[in-house]
């Protein structure tokens, strides 16, 4: 399966790109991801994801038919269209160690990069360090409550793939051939 590339966002994240791509916005941004706060009786969280994180990070750019389908729907300029072509993330990533446990209100993650950058990647990464992190807590609080005895989760029946946020029309129309 192919690993999914930067259209798995939201629309205004890649509409924020065109805007700092027609006012030369391009300075260093910084975002954290954490945690607030929990539910009672879960009083802390596992880090997980992150190795995805940083193989997504690191393959980051516009593939050909990701920018010709943006061409198409006639919200972008040929001179932002030039520059998500030759996007590639060249921030940095401060992560925790996967399985690492950590606490309400402390960073996950860190992302420093150009502010289109940083902009585009968030959305990917919560999506990945979500799902990832919410289950490693679950089975590490499992082996927690039930030392020594062999577990079981069913939880293969609960996680989206990647793609499920994504409109159905576009898979429509890669099955049509267009």
């Amino acid at each position: 399966m192919p690993h999914p590339g930067p259209l798995l966002t939201d629309l205004y994240k890649l509409a924020l790109l065109e805007a700092y791509a027609a006012h030369g916005m391009a300075e260093t941004a910084v975002f954290e991801l954490f945690v607030r706060n929990l539910p009672a009786r879960r009083g802390f969280l596992m880090a997980a994801g992150l190795a995805q994180v940083l193989e997504f990070l690191t393959a980051l750019r516009f593939m050909p038919d990701e920018l010709d389908w943006l061409h198409e729907t006639g919200r972008f300029t040929r001179g932002s269209m030039a520059q998500l072509s030759a996007l590639r993330f060249t921030g940095d990533a401060d992560a925790s160690p996967e399985g690492t446990v950590f606490f309400p209100d402390e960073t996950i993650i860190r992302i420093t990069a150009p502010l289109p950058q940083a902009q585009l990647v968030e959305t990917r990464l919560m999506n990945l360090l979500h799902f990832q992190t919410l289950t490693a807590s679950k089975e590490a609080r499992m082996v927690l409550a039930a030392p020594g005895r062999v577990l079981v989760d069913f939880g293969l029946r609960r996680p989206h793939r990647a793609g499920a946020g994504r409109g159905r029309h576009r898979y429509r129309r890669r099955a049509a051939g267009q």
